[in-house]
C-alpha cells in the first residue's frame, strides 16, 4: 500500500509498514518542501526512499505512541536524516530529541506542527496536526477506535478526547489513522458509534449482553474494524468502560 493524497498545503504518502498493517507517513509541506515522517514502525528503507524522492529535507520524525509497530524503525530513519528531530513521548525504546506530551508547537517550514495529547489507546498517545491534517495514531480507525484494554489504556479518556479535542475541529479536517484508511472529523461525527456515545452519553439500554473474560458485560456499541474484524465498547459490571476487539467477546 502506497497512497498519495495532496491538497493546497500538504502532500501525504501513506505506507503500510508491517504485518500489523500499521501506517507510516511521509508528509511534505508543498510551499517549502519541508518533510516529516510519522510513525516509522517498519520498512525504514521505503520511508527513507520516499523522503529522498521528495527532496530529503526531513525536519521531524514524529511518533504518536510507544507501541513497537509504530516506532521500531525510528533509529534507522533518524540515522538516514541526522538533521531531523525525533519528536515523541518519552519512556519508550528510543530517546526523542524533543520529548513532548501535548500542547507543544514544533517549527516546520512555514507552518507549525501542533502536538495534542489524545490518550485512550495508550496513556502517552499524541496527535500531530499540520494545517488541516491530523495524524492520530491508534486513537482512531475509520468509524472505529483503538483498543483500550492494553496497559494504561482508558476508554473513558478516549471518549473524553472526542469532546475536548475533535468535536470543535472543522469538519473537513483529515484524520490519518494508525491503521487503515483516513477519515475526516465530519465523517467520524456522522458515522462513528463510539463518538456518538462520547457526545450524547451512554445509551439507555445496551445493544446486547455478552461475555468478556468470563464476566457478563453490556455491549454499548459495535463497529467494523480496519482488519475485517470488529471493535466493541463494553460496560463492565462495575460501570467501567473498555474498548476491545470483537474476537474477545462471546455471546451472552
Amino acid at each position: 500500500m502506497n497512497d498519495v493524497v495532496a491538497d493546497h498545503d500538504l502532500t501525504v504518502r501513506r505506507l503500510v509498514l508491517n504485518d500489523f498493517l500499521t501506517n507510516g507517513f511521509v508528509v511534505k509541506e508543498n510551499d517549502t518542501g519541508a518533510l516529516a515522517i510519522v510513525d516509522p514502525g517498519g520498512r525504514a528503507e521505503d520511508l527513507i526512499a520516499a523522503a529522498r524522492e521528495w527532496g530529503g529535507d526531513v525536519r521531524a520524525i514524529l511518533v504518536t505512541h510507544l507501541h513497537g509497530d509504530h516506532c521500531a524503525a525510528v533509529g534507522a530513519v533518524a540515522e538516514a536524516f541526522p538533521a531531523a528531530d525525533v519528536v515523541g513521548p518519552p519512556g519508550g525504546s528510543f530517546v526523542p530529541d524533543r520529548p513532548v506530551g501535548g500542547g507543544e508547537s514544533i517549527e516546520f517550514g512555514t507552518e507549525a506542527i501542533q502536538v495534542t495529547a489524545t490518550p485512550g489507546h495508550s496513556p502517552e498517545s499524541l496527535s500531530y496536526q499540520i494545517c488541516d491534517h491530523v495524524f492520530v495514531g491508534d486513537y482512531l480507525f475509520l468509524h472505529a477506535a483503538g483498543r483500550t484494554d492494553l496497559p494504561g489504556g482508558s476508554a473513558e479518556a478516549l471518549l473524553r478526547v472526542v469532546r475536548e479535542v475533535f468535536d470543535d475541529m472543522p469538519g473537513k479536517t483529515v484524520l490519518w489513522c494508525g491503521h487503515g484508511p483516513p477519515s475526516t472529523v465530519a465523517g467520524e461525527l456522522a458515522a462513528n458509534p463510539f463518538w456518538r456515545i462520547a457526545r450524547e452519553g451512554r445509551p439507555d439500554a445496551p445493544v446486547e449482553r455478552a461475555r468478556w473474560k468470563g464476566s457478563d458485560v453490556a455491549v454499548l456499541a459495535w463497529a467494523e474494524d480496519y482488519d475485517g474484524g470488529r471493535k466493541v465498547l463494553l460496560e463492565t459490571a462495575d460501570g467501567g468502560l473498555v474498548m476491545v476487539p470483537g474476537s474477545q467477546v462471546e455471546d451472552g
